[in-house]
């Protein structure tokens, strides 16, 4: 499926993949003592989803490790089913723009309008319904 001629070209590259877990602490040491990843700082709290989020790089590849901080949070009931691959995190240059163009075709939208994401970044997410099944997340870095 092309996008349509409107959006084409409104990805940048791929910004990140979050794997959803259960525990940080826990998990982490897998993936920066065993893989070899890169921690980059300590986990950050991102209110407006209420989860966790670890950054690792490896080659210049972000992976987001996302861990729910209450019972309430988005990924509280994923994460109580399976841990794993959550969604994929698509750069864009202009969030809105990118959204109003959306708002005009038949995607499913779960976010019409930009909200707070990790590191100042600025998020919107699509419905995997029209994603091909892979919850899809748009991502306008800071100024």
């Amino acid at each position: 499926m092309l996008p349509p001629q409107e959006l084409q070209g409104a990805v940048l590259s791929l910004h990140h993949v979050a794997i959803a877990v259960r525990d940080l602490a826990a998990t982490t040491p897998f993936y920066v003592d065993l893989l070899g990843l890169e921690k980059l700082g300590e986990p950050e709290y991102v209110a407006d989803q209420k989860v966790n989020v670890q950054v690792l790089v490896s080659a210049g590849q972000r992976i987001e490790l996302v861990e729910p901080a209450s019972d309430d949070s988005p990924i509280s009931k994923f994460v109580a089913k399976r841990e794993g691959l959550h969604h994929l995190a698509w750069q864009v240059a202009d969030l809105e723009a990118t959204l109003a163009r959306l708002a005009d075709t038949d995607v499913r939208m779960i976010d019409t309008q930009p909200r707070p994401g990790a590191h100042g970044t600025r998020i919107a997410f699509l419905h995997p319904a029209s994603t091909g099944g892979v919850l899809t997340e748009l991502v306008e870095l800071p100024a």
